[in-house]
């Protein structure tokens, strides 16, 4: 006669994701980075896409407190901070997200200091690096909404390097997006036709990048639940019993 299960909830390890629209349309079938971490963690990690777009790190510097608390960071299994695509506006262009540059490296360093506090390991928490622009697609596209292009990569690189001067400083890892596409001498086919926001290409390039650190970092996060074959036909709760 079979028996019922634990009623006990499984939870999952989570691998959360923090920053600007370079995160919020991760999901989104051009970029789909996030959704390729999705994929590769099933039924082993939970992937929380917690991106906000338009969102500078003054403001996420303000907002983590609300994103994360001592109770979901148990929970962690990594998290990463992808921010500075906003921050390196130019303040004469675009006053509503410019963050000084040594404003975001301070607003990093305050975030990596408050995860660390609430229990998430220096060697779970992973920097991203804003990648670079197509400043003439990017330029179409604000001015068809009637604004001006105040986004450079002369303004890009000093963002990329001062994340990955923090990176550095906290001995947290940091994937140079900027550097990595720079690599190329055709790194434009990374972002999409609007000019900032990743291709299909940048995507795949930035899940590769991620993945190398975050198989070594949730390798022990294993498969919950047997596979469907192992499943006792007679007493399935059996098979369940040690699942936590």
């Amino acid at each position: 006669m079979s028996r019922q299960a634990s009623s006990t909830l499984v939870r999952w390890p989570k691998i959360l994701l923090l920053g600007d629209s370079q995160t919020q349309y991760g999901f989104n079938e051009e970029s789909s980075w996030v959704s390729k971490l999705a994929s590769h963690f099933q039924r082993r990690c939970d992937v929380i896409n917690r991106g906000f777009s338009g969102y500078n790190s003054r403001w996420l510097k303000e907002m983590i407190p609300k994103l994360i608390d001592e109770e979901l960071a148990k929970e962690c299994a990594a998290v990463t901070l992808f921010l500075g695509s906003n921050d390196a506006n130019r303040k004469d262009i675009n006053p509503q997200q410019h963050v000084p540059l040594e404003e975001y490296k301070s607003a990093l360093m305050y975030m990596v200091h408050h995860l660390i506090k609430l229990g998430i390991r220096k060697e779970c928490i992973i920097l991203v690096a804003p990648p670079p622009v197509d400043e003439e697609l990017w330029g179409k596209c604000k001015k068809l909404t009637g604004a001006e292009l105040g986004l450079f990569n002369t303004n890009l690189v000093k963002y990329a390097g001062a994340c990955c001067e923090v990176s550095s400083e906290l001995n947290v890892a940091c994937i140079d997006l900027f550097s990595e596409m720079m690599k190329h001498e055709d790194w434009k086919k990374y972002v999409n036709v609007d000019g900032l926001h990743l291709a299909t290409e940048g995507g795949n390039l930035l899940a590769q990048l991620l993945l190398t650190k975050l198989d070594q970092i949730c390798s022990d996060c294993c498969t919950k639940f047997p596979e469907w074959s192992s499943v006792n036909k007679d007493d399935p709760a059996e098979s369940f019993q040690n699942v936590h």
